[in-house]
């Protein structure tokens, strides 16, 4: 019974190990406001909430009364926008996908490439070709 309870401890104290080494590899808190009457917004964020298991995100509609820079505020129709209210920054277009991911356990292992240099030009543009389309593709909330 001894053995029991000190191979239980054991590998409780690695669990807690791992966790915490996952949770090192993630980014926040950022605070999102996204465009909650587009579909593939909606959808994205969707997404997103399943990975963010630390709850590193909280995400806001653009309809939303709490504190919100106002410039964010203003550019919520053409993107979304990243708040980190720990150093009061905004992050729009690739810029603000890249700090979502990085939220994610072990997104920075994907996260990388929106931030190489040409490359991070490509994804802007990318970017507002979606953005610039997205409402007459997807029509209705997933």
């Amino acid at each position: 019974m001894g053995a029991f309870f000190i191979n239980y401890y054991i590998i409780f104290l690695n669990m807690n190990f791992i966790r915490k080494l996952i949770i090192k590899t993630t980014s926040g808190p950022y605070w999102v406001m996204y465009d909650n009457e587009c579909g593939l917004c909606y959808g994205i964020t969707r997404f997103f909430k399943k990975f963010d298991m630390f709850d590193k995100i909280q995400w806001v509609d653009k309809n939303w009364n709490g504190d919100f820079p106002l410039e964010g505020r203003s550019k919520i129709e053409e993107t979304v926008v990243v708040y980190n209210p720990l150093n009061n920054r905004l992050h729009y277009k690739s810029d603000a996908i890249y700090k979502i991911i990085l939220c994610v356990p072990f997104g920075f292992l994907f996260a990388w490439v929106l931030k190489v240099p040409g490359l991070s030009i490509f994804f802007d543009w990318l970017y507002d070709k979606i953005a610039d389309n997205r409402k007459n593709i997807f029509k209705n909330k997933i």
